[in-house]
């Protein structure tokens, strides 16, 4: 797979960095010098995640954590700053909530919908549920530990609103706006920033790398892509230094490389490929494999795109480059020879 950018794919590239503050400071200094250095801005807002659940019946709680969006002089996103559950181990989870931290947590991803398109994450914690408790007609309540819990007028849970303990402030996946294929200015100016603050590559760090996904919504492109990665996995791993502590990553299931390469799959429509593959388990048709093509078959808001997963975290533009023309190149040749 030689790099050569004049043979891009895909028109753009988002890419995500899993880096990691220095003791004391945090993702939104991060935002705020990148947009010192564009003339730009920073609005916060929330970001969407989940974590394991302990209770019963409920095997994930969804959470909302306060991320920060950096906007350049003309109002341009682009990047964001947000929290990454997957960072664990260099953080001190015995460390208490440093000041005007929180998250809002909920068992029903819905009303954190809602929540987040009612509330703002720049508010203060005691103020962060009072808009969506209005639309139920309550208010929330204040607890023990400084936390503030919402419920419906029959004592229904709806969300609460707890302070974040364990340095999680630290935790950054900076998210770039798509990027042209020609771009290799804005990463560097964005990884440049996250060194002078002194920040940190963490021990489970990976670098995501989003491709535009239009080109690969045909059948047999789709086949020839899969074709093309799945032989190359390990060697590309090594290739590009995989992080062995990296988590969410492995193999394209058994079943989805049966259905991609069933003897009828290529000739389909794409209309027609994309609901069989849809059909597939969650386990499946992963996200969290080596090469994520989920994105394109399961429709998610923001990112119809191919991600490669195995990157590990760099501060080091130019490594991320060079994987990033490499894949352009292999993308090329895969649709080339499908089309």
């Amino acid at each position: 797979m030689a790099a050569n950018i004049a043979n891009a794919a895909c028109a753009t590239v988002g890419i995500e960095v899993e880096l990691l503050a220095p003791a004391g400071s945090d993702r939104r200094a991060l935002a705020e010098l990148i947009a010192k250095r564009l003339n730009g801005s920073v609005r916060a807002f929330f970001h969407t995640d989940s974590e394991p659940s302990k209770v019963q019946g409920k095997p994930l709680f969804y959470h909302l954590t306060q991320g920060f969006a950096v906007h350049d002089a003309h109002g341009k996103l682009i990047a964001k700053c947000v929290d990454d559950i997957t960072l664990q181990h260099d953080l001190n989870k015995d460390a208490p909530a440093a000041p005007g931290w929180y998250r809002l947590v909920s068992d029903e991803i819905r009303l954190l919908r809602l929540i987040s398109r009612h509330s703002q994450a720049d508010l203060p914690i005691a103020a962060s549920l009072q808009a969506v408790g209005e639309l139920f007609g309550t208010q929330p309540q204040a607890s023990a530990g400084g936390v503030y819990r919402l419920s419906d007028s029959t004592g229904a849970s709806i969300a609460l609103a707890a302070p974040l303990p364990g340095e999680r402030e630290r935790a950054c996946e900076l998210i770039t706006a798509p990027l042209a294929a020609d771009d290799h200015d804005t990463l560097a100016l964005l990884l440049d920033c996250a060194t002078e603050l002194g920040f940190l590559l963490p021990l489970e760090g990976a670098t995501h790398l989003h491709f535009d996904g239009t080109p690969f919504c045909h059948p047999a492109t789709l086949q020839q892509l899969v074709n093309t990665l799945h032989p190359q996995r390990e060697a590309l791993r090594q290739q590009l230094h995989t992080n062995p502590h990296c988590r969410r990553l492995g193999a394209w299931s058994e079943s989805l490389l049966a259905s991609v390469n069933a003897a009828d799959f290529s000739q389909l429509t794409w209309d027609e490929a994309r609901p069989r593959l849809a059909q597939l388990s969650k386990k499946e048709l992963t996200k969290y494999c080596d090469f994520n093509i989920r994105n394109i078959i399961v429709p998610t808001a923001g990112k119809h795109t191919v991600e490669v997963r195995i990157l590990p975290s760099t501060l080091v533009a130019d490594v991320i480059q060079a994987a990033i023309d490499q894949f352009q190149t292999c993308f090329a040749q895969v649709i080339a020879e499908t089309r």
